[in-house]
């Protein structure tokens, strides 16, 4: 079964209106931020920490995953 049909996911939109990113909220808390270029971070939003080594993900870009977590 594939679970992310059911996970809430919205895109963010760049000035051109094109998705520049998606934010997946997991079953286990996290925010999984998926980059337009396939690329993957994975952001713990309770502490505002980035899980994923190598992936930079900017101030503007965690404030997203922070409150796009705290929307229930």
């Amino acid at each position: 079964m594939e679970l992310d049909q059911y996970l809430r996911r919205t895109d963010l939109l760049d000035c051109t209106g094109q998705v520049s990113h998606v934010l997946v909220l997991d079953l286990d808390g996290t925010v999984r931020i998926e980059f337009s270029n396939g690329r993957r971070a994975r952001i713990d939003p309770c502490h505002r920490v980035n899980l994923t080594p190598g992936v930079a993900v900017g101030a503007a870009l965690m404030d997203a995953a922070v409150g796009f977590a705290s929307v229930g």
